[in-house]
């Protein structure tokens, strides 16, 4: 129960982390840094690391052959959700169907990525 605990507040504070990311004005950061498309990468890893501690959560919940499909599908949900809320409640930054699709690439990744970590060492976190 305590690790259970420990993995909602890690998902929670993650998902905060995101959320503030995605919807605040970001300005010059990273500007110095030549890599193109580097934003891609950061939607990716965002996204990456949602899945891996939601699933790290919710994977200890009675729902486990089921669950993994529920974090994708949620991480995707919330991705699409903050590309319309950066349309909707921002004025410096747009919706890009590019930044979904890092998202999900990310999150797909991460659920691939937590799924073979588990197989392998067939343990539950």
């Amino acid at each position: 129960m305590h690790n259970k605990r420990i993995y909602l507040w890690l998902a929670l504070i993650w998902t905060c982390i995101v959320t503030i990311l995605s919807l605040a004005t970001m300005g010059d950061v990273g500007s110095s840094i030549p890599i193109e498309n580097k934003d891609k990468y950061v939607h990716f890893t965002f996204y990456f690391i949602f899945v891996v501690v939601w699933f790290l959560f919710a994977n200890r919940t009675k729902i486990r052959k089921k669950i993994k499909w529920v974090v994708l599908f949620s991480a995707v949900g919330y991705g699409i959700l903050m590309e319309i809320c950066q349309g909707i409640f921002t004025s410096n930054r747009a919706p890009d169907i590019m930044d979904v699709l890092a998202n999900s690439l990310g999150a797909i990744t991460g659920l691939l990525f937590i799924s073979l970590i588990l197989k392998k060492y067939k343990t539950t976190p």
